[in-house]
């Protein structure tokens, strides 16, 4: 890591509330968690190179020390104008936002809305950065069978305990949506297929040791696929994951199965 790169790295996790750590740092990625344009690596690299020379002047300017926000606020919008409609977004309030217009209300998860808007988007960086990641699709068993026997209310709350299992157990940089009815997909960022069942087994051993379990039964199978890079789309790679799914719905359900094709 270059020593631009260790300054930039001291200020995000000194003065701003996002966090990055030293080994998934990039100049692009990490001025994205502050503006909503794509920049080259390059690009990226000089824009920080600028923010930093801002700041320094604000400091001298002011006599104190400055929030990151204000300093990268000034380099887009002040007298050098360097984009012209800049979309700053502080990542914080932006996830607030996003969660309360396109969380679930039941289950917490995000719903197939922002679902599609977070894959679009994951898609094309690594499409551009040559990167990969994997989603999993994961359905509760004999779902209409507990519906049936205990009633829509126990049902509801399957949901929302199975959810909470889901949330506890990924990481924080993974994403849990909400697919539709009883079936739910996570996206995780790169992630090798191998990580994604690994994923799966520690939900299933959670599960298998939770209360709904006990006293319900409930398993759950999933199906997992690995994005590649300029390779597959949007609407590949969740049939791949889907007939995952179904391949271990068919080997007898309470398992995973990863798409090899």
């Amino acid at each position: 890591m270059d020593e631009l790169a260790q300054k930039v790295l001291g200020l995000i996790n000194t003065r701003s509330d996002a966090h990055i750590p030293e080994e998934k740092f990039t100049y692009s990625d990490s001025l994205s968690q502050y503006i909503d344009i794509d920049f080259s690596e390059h690009e990226a690299k000089e824009h920080w190179k600028n923010i930093c020379q801002t700041l320094e002047e604000l400091e001298n300017k002011l006599g104190k020390k400055v929030n990151l926000y204000l300093a990268i606020v000034d380099y887009f919008t002040g007298a050098n104008k360097v984009i012209n409609s800049p979309v700053l977004v502080e990542i914080k309030v932006l996830r607030e936002t996003e969660e309360m217009a396109m969380q679930d209300s039941l289950t917490g998860a995000f719903n197939r809305r922002y679902m599609d808007i977070y894959l679009r988007k994951e898609i094309n960086r690594c499409n551009r950065y040559e990167k990969s990641f994997s989603v999993m699709i994961l359905d509760i068993d004999d779902f209409k069978k507990i519906n049936d026997t205990y009633g829509h209310v126990v049902g509801d709350t399957i949901l929302s305990e199975i959810s909470a299992i889901f949330k506890s157990t990924i990481r924080e940089e993974d994403v849990f949506c909400r697919y539709g009815g009883e079936e739910f997909l996570i996206i995780m960022p790169e992630t090798t297929a191998e990580k994604a069942v690994c994923l799966y087994q520690r939900i299933k051993e959670k599960l298998l040791e939770s209360d709904i379990h006990k006293r319900f039964g409930v398993t759950v199978s999933a199906g997992t696929a690995r994005f590649r890079p300029n390779k597959d789309n949007l609407v590949n790679l969740i049939r791949y994951a889907d007939i995952s799914l179904y391949k271990a719905k068919a080997q007898g359900k309470n398992r995973v199965v990863n798409y090899e094709g």
